[in-house]
């Protein structure tokens, strides 16, 4: 069993905004497949095949206990959690896949990182559009994604698929 976790907050104000690209990530990758709440995983969960995708809807900054959760419930190995997630820190269009580093200041990863391991592998999908340089990322993180970088965005979110499917996990 896989899982990829997508990071983001729960509620319509947050629907569509640069924080939550990790919840729009995985309704990319699963054709908008229909996410089940389920309470024990403190989220919304999708399954296809031995990849369960999870949705926290525990905010950002707790999302360590929904991955937790899903984690010991499904007795899922670290080596096999993919988070995907925003990074203000990388230019709009970029994207890096790391494993065994820092948090970068996410507080998500953060809560990640103290319920289980950094030992996870995470897709950080840059945000910092031209237009955001110089701005501290709480300036932007929590607004609406401007239709021109929903365009690069999906072009990336289709990158991503295809490297994902190296790993079998798409």
């Amino acid at each position: 069993m896989k899982l990829l976790v997508g990071l983001g907050n729960i509620g319509e104000k947050y629907k569509n905004t640069y924080h939550n690209i990790g919840f729009d990530f995985l309704d990319f990758i699963t054709n908008k497949g229909i996410f089940k709440i389920k309470k024990q995983f403190l989220g919304e969960i999708y399954q296809q095949g031995d990849i369960l995708y999870l949705k926290p809807h525990t905010y950002m900054n707790d999302s360590g206990k929904a991955v937790l959760a899903v984690k010991q419930y499904y007795d899922i190995v670290d080596s096999d959690i993919v988070i995907i997630h925003d990074d203000s820190d990388i230019a709009l269009g970029q994207y890096k896949i790391q494993v065994n580093r820092g948090s970068g200041g996410h507080h998500g990863i953060d809560s990640i990182f103290n319920h289980i391991s950094q030992e996870v592998k995470r897709i950080r999908i840059g945000i910092r559009a031209e237009r955001f340089i110089g701005k501290k990322a709480q300036d932007f993180v929590l607004r609406p994604i401007y239709s021109e970088d929903q365009i690069v965005l999906h072009k990336v979110y289709q990158q991503i698929q295809q490297e994902l499917k190296i790993f079998d996990l798409s």
